[in-house]
């Protein structure tokens, strides 16, 4: 008889899924120390165990873990389904059978798993109730994007990454092996999501030569249909901002920006409503007087704005460019998630702390956000105030910054937010965590450069792609870290990490008044004295095709989160050892420099507004637009100089004038030839 394929796969790795670290290892050793069922398979393909103190647990073919009847009465996932499990999987190794590679019990799944798009829909019915099925297609056929990524690219089964929950294939096309981060776990409509992916990669010949690489994106329901949109909302916004400018006060555009979200909540489109949300925060931010403003950000939503209307109508677009139908809040099953470092930024009293946590089952990246404030009463001593900070019942923010989560009834929004359940202390706990990321793979843990500029080159505008709060995190594992160093005047420090091919990352931190013990932890981890180093965790940028990394937490001997360090005198000494040396200047190329003085002429338009423009407005316009045409980019020299004729006589008869588009039309142009400098920076990175 043939072995059950489904069980084969289920090592203690993927288990863990299905029930948790602490019922897993406890099963692992209750099997290895004698408590151990009598087998017997049936020709049906069910698998009988009977234990010696009388438990009996059925598991019929073709049956998810957790619909498998086990008399002991246990209302989740019960240690002796585990156990079962596990004692399969070991005799059939002990036996040869067919189809296994290894008889190493300790190995990842053993049998040779066949692609999840080989499932056929019996299967999918077998498994899958029908009105599951029937949400599914619904999903399906609304049209949706779904990344794709093989064991070749380092994951430890085929996996599929949708918006909303990750789906991991441990047993390939046996769905019953088959597990998700959802509440429902197994037999969820993600997992049938999922097998369609596989199987429209697995006929498309262009994904099918992709399958070694690190991602396939696969978009499900392209009919070739375009979406109908009139945009005239989103320009009228544009409009507004351009007439009054955002220093002008919030009255003046707010009619504006309310149709515009009514428009979008009205179409279900969720990008359209968080990026408007970030433009209103943006204008929020300059009334308020806040340290965080910055003009050229609202040029960059502007940007961002044209850039998903255009290219969301496009066939088969609209889901994934502008987000429909995205589901507002996913309801996870039960969470092991490991905190990857914090960062605090500072707005006067108030302060806001991202959390970066991953899930280890899934290598889903999620992000806590937590608002809250200091005193004038207790602002020398920010580092008390922070420690009693709760996120939720029982998780205190410091704990967690460098420890692990067991989260039940948390929630996800669309964008990789995570909100805790906070009704009750027995949701969430707070454990300490292992400084050991190695289990992470791609696409949040890289250990070459190589890997990094590939995946940037394979999706260069972020503008376009689903919006995710961890969009620019990454975790490194450098193979050796050099050039240690301090700078008195940036009062940074900075150092560079090395791949196993001798590809550099620079790292870079600069001091902030409310983190004042940041450099001094960061010196102290990155000097060696607390061990090597094994990861470096932060946000990353590319500059002249070489990665910057600003630092969130280091992993050596212990968690090191800069943000949330205290005072030693071994981290002074450590900070006061460095040798002294400069930040190196930016390489910035004539055409990045270019680019980079046309967003901040545009952005002073979207600031001032049309009838408040400095005098030097124009001047700047020109010489801009002769920097931009003696680079020969000519499209956007001629977008300007429209766009300036434009504005000037609006400013002498703005009836009926309309410059949104112009410069909706140049801000996305200008971040098209942005990203597109800095793949071409990338071709230098070494590809042997």
């Amino acid at each position: 008889m043939n072995p059950r394929q489904d069980l084969l796969h289920l090592s203690p790795e993927a288990l863990v899924q299905a029930a948790n670290a602490g019922v897993v290892k406890r099963a692992v050793r209750e099997l290895e120390g004698g408590y151990r069922p009598q087998l017997a398979l049936g020709a049906d393909g069910t698998l009988d165990a009977r234990f010696s103190d009388g438990i009996h647990t059925v598991w019929p073919a073709a049956t998810p873990i957790g619909q498998v009847r086990c008399s002991c009465g246990a209302a989740t996932v019960c240690r002796h389904r585990i156990i079962v499990a596990l004692a399969y999987r070991e005799d059939a190794l002990a036996t040869g059978a067919p189809g296994e590679e290894s008889a190493d019990s300790t190995a990842a799944p053993v049998a040779t798993a066949t692609s999840p798009g080989l499932a056929s829909d019996e299967a999918l019915a077998r498994v899958i109730p029908a009105t599951v099925l029937a949400k599914a297609a619904l999903a399906r056929d609304a049209g949706l994007s779904i990344t794709l990524r093989r064991t070749a690219s380092g994951e430890p089964c085929d996996t599929a990454r949708l918006p909303s929950a990750t789906v991991r294939f441990w047993a390939g096309a046996a769905l019953e092996a088959a597990r998700c981060d959802c509440i429902a776990a197994a037999a969820c409509e993600h997992v049938a999501l999922g097998v369609w992916a596989f199987r429209q990669a697995d006929l498309d010949a262009t994904l099918s030569a992709q399958a070694s690489q690190s991602a396939q994106v696969v978009r499900l329901g392209s009919d070739g249909t375009r979406l109908v949109l009139d945009t005239a909302p989103w320009v009228a916004l544009v409009e507004a901002l351009i007439f009054h400018g955002v220093s002008n006060g919030a009255a003046p555009i707010a009619q504006a920006l309310s149709h515009a979200l009514d428009a979008s909540r009205a179409l279900n489109a969720t990008w359209l409503v968080y990026l408007l949300q970030d433009l209103e925060q943006w204008c929020g931010a300059w009334h308020a007087r806040s340290a965080s403003y910055q003009a050229t950000d609202g040029l960059a939503l502007v940007a961002e704005l044209a850039l998903r209307l255009h290219a969301g109508v496009l066939a088969g677009n609209a889901r994934a460019v502008l987000g429909l139908k995205e589901p507002g809040e996913t309801e996870l099953d039960r969470l092991r998630l490991v905190c990857l470092g914090a960062r605090t930024v500072r707005d006067g009293p108030k302060r806001r702390t991202r959390l970066l946590l991953a899930d280890t089952d899934t290598g889903t990246a999620l992000v806590l956000t937590h608002a809250w404030e200091v005193s004038a009463d207790t602002a020398a001593d920010e580092a008390s105030t922070r420690a009693l900070e709760r996120l939720a019942p029982g998780v205190l923010l410091q704990a967690l910054s460098r420890g692990q989560l067991l989260a039940r009834q948390a929630r996800r929004l669309p964008d990789g937010s995570l909100k805790l359940a906070k009704s009750r202390s027995s949701h969430n706990s707070v454990l300490p965590q292992v400084p050991d990321w190695s289990q992470l793979s791609a696409p949040l843990r890289y250990d070459s450069v190589r890997a990094l500029a590939a995946a940037q080159q394979a999706q260069p505008t972020a503008q376009v792609l689903p919006r995710h709060a961890a969009q620019r995190f990454i975790v490194f594992t450098p193979a050796r870290i050099e050039a240690l160093h301090y700078d008195p005047h940036a009062q940074a420090v900075m150092a560079v990490l090395y791949d196993s091919n001798d590809q550099p990352m620079r790292l870079q931190r600069s001091h902030e008044s409310h983190n004042r013990h940041a450099l001094a932890a960061l010196a102290d981890a990155l000097s060696g004295k607390q061990g090597p180093v094994n990861h470096v965790a932060g946000l990353m940028h590319w500059c002249g095709g070489h990665p910057i990394i600003e630092p969130w937490a280091v992993a050596a001997s212990s968690i090191v989160v800069p943000d949330f360090a205290a005072a030693t005198d071994q981290s002074s000494a450590a900070l006061a050892s460095l040798p002294l040396a400069f930040l190196p200047d930016e390489a910035v190329d004539p055409i990045s420099n270019a680019l980079a003085r046309l967003r901040q002429v545009l952005a002073t338009l979207l600031h001032h507004g049309v009838s408040q423009l400095p005098t030097r407005w124009r001047d700047d316009c020109n010489q801009v637009g002769r920097q931009l045409a003696a680079q020969s980019l000519f499209a956007l020299a001629d977008g300007l100089k429209a766009l300036l004729e434009a504005t000037l006589s609006a400013q002498a008869l703005p009836k009926g004038a309309c410059l949104a588009p112009a410069l909706m039309k140049l801000a996305a142009l200008a971040q098209l030839h942005q990203d597109a400098q800095v793949v071409l920076g990338l071709e230098g990175v070494d590809s042997v």
